[in-house]
């Protein structure tokens, strides 16, 4: 028979589509994410705007979900720009739709995935990374201390600046709930995002009542949380993270701008795996790679797709043909402004919101084009 697919809000899963889900993610490692979890789906599902789940069936038993949000004619996962982690979350010896069904099924025009799982429907790919402590902390830091003696020892004497610098002890305290705390990273995190002319994923409002909910909806094994570098009397690092099972995932990072050069984001996310370790969680996933210190404590890694499918062949043909008209910096130029707009079209559910975005990322771009055509020149 035939896959039929029924398309409901993220609300109405009952308990008994939600224990399916729980089986489907436990058969299978592909989902050991959190962001697997039906627990993530049902919360952040409760907030984000126009949040959709896909229920898959097959001879009248469900075979799959697909939590998405809808933007115009565009499906996109749940919680994006947020959301690390997606795709089909399917029964056991299932085959998988074919990428490009998927829009259809969803009754979308387009589906924008940047971290779907598996990583075989086609690159772009892109690799994650994570840290594996399968015998605990001590073994896994002891191996990293071996491999990587100077990076560490280089991190003990940045901790021993930061305590000089700030005229206090160094410590982290993990498992925060605390709304103000996560206010101020918030703060942080959106100066970060105006000083580096990135859209701030923060000003449509929602996406800060996600993290909220997700931080208030403390249960026996899926969460988050903050955990919090402090020096001295203040905070130098705040990182908020999601959590399921046994893997800890890495989120949201900022630090203070003061304690910058004492790298205090590093040095809470090495204090967070000691700490959380012995409580069972045997990985930390860093998410994308890319920033230099995740190799130094990064022993395992996976491949996502990074994709855009297109439900018309007349959208498809637009799309590439643009690609191969663009050369050198105008190339690099469309490539970062689609993904800036990928993320203002995530974020801002309204007409005006958009085309404030839109403004803003293309300014950005260009300024970037510029910049880079006068370095070229010099």
């Amino acid at each position: 028979m035939n896959l039929k697919v029924d398309l409901i809000r993220a609300d109405e899963l009952g308990d008994g589509e939600r224990a399916v889900w729980r089986s489907f993610v436990a058969a299978d490692k592909a989902y050991d994410s959190p962001f697997f979890w039906p627990d993530f789906t049902e919360i952040a599902g409760q907030v984000v705007p126009d949040a959709r789940v896909a229920v898959f069936h097959r001879d009248g038993q469900i075979v799959g979900f697909f939590p998405y949000q809808m933007r115009g004619r565009a499906a996109q996962p749940l919680a994006a720009p947020m959301n690390d982690y997606h795709g089909l979350i399917l029964a056991p010896g299932q085959q998988r739709p074919l990428l490009a069904a998927i829009p259809g099924f969803l009754e979308a025009e387009t589906l924008r995935v940047n971290g779907w799982v598996p990583a075989d429907y086609g690159g772009p790919n892109a690799q994650v990374l994570m840290a594996s402590l399968p015998d605990g902390w001590d073994a896994y830091f002891a191996e990293r201390m071996q491999s990587h003696t100077k990076f560490f020892k280089d991190k003990e004497r940045a901790r021993r600046s930061l305590a000089r610098d700030r005229g206090g002890e160094v410590w982290t305290e993990v498992d925060v709930r605390d709304p103000a705390r996560l206010d101020e990273l918030i703060a942080w995190k959106r100066d970060q995002y105006q000083r580096t002319g990135r859209h701030d994923v923060f000003a449509c409002g929602w996406t800060v009542d996600v993290l909220k909910a997700l931080m208030a909806a403390d249960r026996p094994d899926f969460g988050a949380a903050l955990a919090i570098l402090w020096a001295g009397d203040r905070p130098a690092a705040l990182e908020f993270s999601l959590y399921g099972g046994s893997r800890y995932h890495f989120w949201f990072p900022s630090y203070a701008a003061d304690a910058a050069r004492c790298s205090p984001g590093i040095l809470l996310s090495q204090d967070t795996m000691r700490l959380k370790a012995p409580e069972g969680f045997s990985v930390f996933d860093f998410g994308f790679a890319g920033e230099f210190y995740k190799k130094y404590f990064c022993n395992k890694e996976d491949w996502v797709t990074e994709k855009v499918v297109y439900r018309s062949a007349w959208r498809k043909m637009a799309h590439t043909a643009l690609d191969r008209v663009s050369v050198g910096p105008a190339k690099a130029l469309t490539g970062s402004l689609r993904r800036r707009w990928a993320v203002v079209e995530a974020c801002e559910t309204t007409t005006v919101g958009r085309l404030r975005g839109a403004a803003s990322s293309a300014a950005a771009g260009l300024d970037r084009l510029a910049s880079h055509s006068q370095s070229g020149a010099a």
